[in-house]
């Protein structure tokens, strides 16, 4: 068997699952569908995602040796967006964390750690999902920049 056919026969399984990544030929879009699927609804208005976006603003690697995982997330959890958003680490090895906004379609900005696979047919885990303050949401956005933001919902 090819190595090519074993994948695909593997992704197969896992596309059948979640339909909604078989239509995902971008990385970004990949990522959009696996929030879709593990958040099942916005985390601040608990609708559907339509006219909701998201942005991917910083990455770092977790795992055994990668001591910079630890002040990553600290700085997240204390909301310190400048330190975050230097954390683009990624160039030995890939990271395997993101940290993405979710902005709400009313308003508000929920704040994600979200844990992605190496696997492409694989969906993405959240690690932490927490509604920002309305003053740390008003900061965070004038630090991620407008083509950063990303439809969440399909064809929005």
């Amino acid at each position: 068997m090819s190595v090519r056919s074993f994948l695909r026969k593997i992704s197969g399984n896992v596309l059948d699952r979640y339909p909604e990544l078989r239509d995902a030929s971008t990385w970004s879009e990949h990522v959009a569908a696996g929030l879709r699927l593990e958040l099942k609804a916005c985390p601040i208005c608990s609708g559907p995602f339509k006219d909701h976006r998201f942005a991917r603003f910083a990455s770092v690697r977790i795992g055994a040796g990668s001591p910079s995982s630890i002040s990553f997330v600290a700085a997240l959890k204390q909301r310190d967006w400048n330190s975050v958003i230097r954390y683009q680490s990624g160039q030995e090895m890939p990271d395997n964390a993101e940290a993405c906004a979710v902005a709400c379609s009313g308003s508000g900005l929920a704040l994600l750690l979200v844990h992605t696979p190496f696997e492409p047919w694989d969906y993405s885990s959240i690690d932490f999902c927490e509604v920002l303050r309305p003053e740390e949401a008003d900061f965070l956005k004038k630090l991620i920049l407008g083509d950063a933001w990303i439809p969440l919902e399909k064809g929005s």
